[in-house]
């Protein structure tokens, strides 16, 4: 398990095995289309999490990463209930983004990806949503986290990001810890993919559930 205090940036976009390098630098830049999943399918998941749960988390939404016409991973995201509910989906957005409640985000991948493609999309995603800034730091820890993951990661497999405070990370690949830090720069940079000011999936689809 990596415990580190450095920060890390990502791409925004996990393309699939077997696509022409030549063609990433075009694919990085196409619309990006998102489908809301079903939140039937976005159960809690079981024991290996718990120690990152305090605070019980409920299901607020899922959606569908798609890239060029691949459904990449679905993304689901669970929260503390806020002390006051606001029918503002913005106002939510930025609530989750400041990291002021407890909340975790799942990821399961739909079909096979390299490590490499994975920590490139983070480091896009990262630099999209934070503009200006000196992220160098955070692109070294993206390359540390990214060396948790397997070479080949294979459709099923699951990436899940715990943030239990504004400052605290608890990453798992596949029920195993990978990372655990307390750097809030990193972890605003990553939260900052889904829900920044250009997230790469549709972030109302994640919060649906508490706008109801």
């Amino acid at each position: 398990m990596n415990s580190f205090a450095g920060n890390m940036p990502y791409k925004s976009l996990f393309l699939p095995t077997g696509i022409s390098s030549l063609l990433l630098p075009f694919l990085f830049f196409l619309s990006i289309h998102c489908t809301n999943a079903s939140a039937a399918d976005a159960e809690t998941t079981p024991n290996s999490r718990a120690e990152a749960r305090s605070i019980p988390l409920v299901f607020s939404g899922s959606t569908i990463r798609k890239r060029f016409f691949f459904s990449v991973y679905k993304i689901s995201h669970f929260m503390a209930w806020p002390a006051e509910k606001s029918s503002d989906p913005d106002e939510l957005i930025k609530l989750i983004a400041a990291g002021d409640l407890s909340q975790r985000v799942e990821i399961e991948f739909l079909r096979d990806v390299s490590r490499e493609q994975v920590e490139e999309a983070l480091i896009d995603g990262i630099e999209r949503n934070n503009p200006g800034k000196d992220l160098s730091k955070i692109k070294n820890d993206i390359i540390r986290l990214s060396e948790g993951f397997d070479n080949d990661i294979t459709e099923k497999s699951r990436l899940v990001l715990s943030r239990t405070n504004r400052t605290k990370l608890i990453v798992h690949f596949n029920e195993q810890r990978i990372v655990e830090t307390d750097n809030r720069e990193l972890t605003e940079a990553l939260w900052s993919i889904w829900f920044g000011q250009k997230p790469i999936v549709d972030n109302k689809a994640l919060i649906a559930n508490q706008l109801r």
